[in-house]
């Protein structure tokens, strides 16, 4: 069967896909969670949001661009230290209340606004469902391969009801102390009991997803772009990574 997806019927959509995955031998596509499946930067956004204006509003300095400033430059140097661990922004909020001489009033409620990042309900990214649902249909496996905590991972599963297309014991958590790795990738990958020739990866960071995976073997990488992210994860992807704005574009990319 030759492609034109404008002509191609979702029977033969599937076929081709399969038929695709079988010559290539790609027996697992495994998933990014944090915005490739559900949109969490902005969940980060929104509430770093709250704790500048919190701390403008009710500290002893009130430009709201100093706390931005001092939060963001803290926060980057923490990450690279101890990864996402969400306990960062405690330590964020210590160095800020030692340079700052916060009260502990002021310290507590600063915390307190951090850790709704972790309690805010998450909704699949669109075209997200359509994209896992298509590859499920076709027979596929998927898996997923997350740096978040167990706990708040489990929640973003049962808030999306991921159980639908992702069986609990198919994502693969990678320390939240470190970073993902190339050995983070080789390990996700022989946990599903496969080798690199045989996954397909798909995940919106040059940096944890898309750049690792390659070096261990990854032959086909999708990468989820969007112009927001995070500055840290930004780097060049080799040429034969497919970008892809949204999950249910992955069909229109082999």
């Amino acid at each position: 069967m030759s492609k034109d997806n404008n002509r191609l019927s979702s029977v033969e959509s599937k076929i081709y896909f399969n038929e695709w995955c079988k010559r290539e031998g790609i027996q697992r596509f495994l998933f990014d969670l944090d915005d490739t499946i559900c949109p969490t930067r902005q969940v980060f956004r929104d509430v770093m949001a709250q704790a500048f204006d919190f701390l403008a509003t009710n500290a002893p300095i009130n430009s709201r661009d100093v706390w931005k400033e001092d939060v963001e430059t803290i926060n980057n140097r923490l990450f690279e230290k101890i990864g996402v661990n969400s306990k960062r922004w405690n330590f964020v909020v210590d160095e800020l209340a030692e340079k700052h001489l916060l009260s502990d009033q002021l310290i507590s409620e600063t915390k307190r606004i951090f850790q709704l990042i972790y309690t805010t309900p998450l909704s699949m990214m669109e075209g997200a469902e359509e994209g896992l649902q298509f590859i499920k249909k076709v027979g596929v496996q998927i898996g997923i391969v997350t740096h978040a905590g167990r706990e708040w991972t489990m929640n973003k599963y049962n808030w999306l009801d991921l159980e639908r297309f992702v069986n609990r014991n198919d994502i693969f958590i990678v320390d939240e102390n470190g970073h993902k790795t190339s050995e983070s990738w080789l390990q996700a990958i022989q946990y599903f009991g496969l080798n690199s020739k045989q996954c397909a990866v798909v995940g919106d960071s040059p940096r944890s997803d898309i750049n690792p995976a390659m070096e261990v073997g990854v032959k086909h990488c999708f990468l989820v772009e969007d112009p927001n992210q995070w500055s840290v994860h930004n780097q060049p992807v080799h040429e034969s990574v497919k970008k892809i704005s949204s999950l249910k574009q992955i069909v229109d990319m082999i």
